[in-house]
C-alpha cells in the first residue's frame, strides 16, 4: 500500500502551548472529502502520535475529531514544563514535526 507523509495531505498541521505542562495539536483540512480520507484510514490516532513522539499512549491527555471543523486536535503532556532547564521551544510551536510525517495511506 502507497503512503504519503501527513504534510502532505492535511492543510495546516501546527502545535502550540496547551498550558505551562502540555502541548496541543491541530490537523485542519480545507476539504471535507480529505479529511474523511485519512480520518477513515485510522493513521492518525493517539497510538500512532504516542510512536511519533517515542512517548507512551498515557501521556497523550486528549484526541479528538471534529468532523464540523474537518480536523483533528491532540494534546500531549510536554517532555518538561514550559520555560524549565531544557525547554527549546518556550511557545511550543515547533513540536509538529514528528506528526507532519505520519505516513498515512493513500489510493
Amino acid at each position: 500500500m502507497t503512503t504519503r507523509p501527513l504534510k502532505d495531505l492535511a492543510d495546516i498541521v501546527r502545535s502550540k502551548n496547551a498550558g505551562p505542562y502540555r502541548i496541543t495539536f491541530d490537523i485542519l483540512f480545507k476539504d471535507k472529502d480529505r479529511y474523511e480520507a485519512v480520518r477513515a484510514t485510522g493513521a492518525i490516532s493517539a497510538e500512532s502520535v504516542a510512536r511519533a513522539y517515542g512517548i507512551d499512549v498515557s501521556q497523550v491527555s486528549s484526541f479528538f475529531e471534529i468532523d464540523m471543523a474537518n480536523a483533528i486536535k491532540i494534546t500531549i503532556r510536554r517532555p518538561r514544563a514550559q520555560g524549565s532547564s531544557g525547554d527549546g521551544d518556550m511557545y511550543g510551536c515547533q513540536h509538529h514535526v514528528p506528526l507532519m510525517l505520519i505516513a498515512v495511506p493513500v489510493g
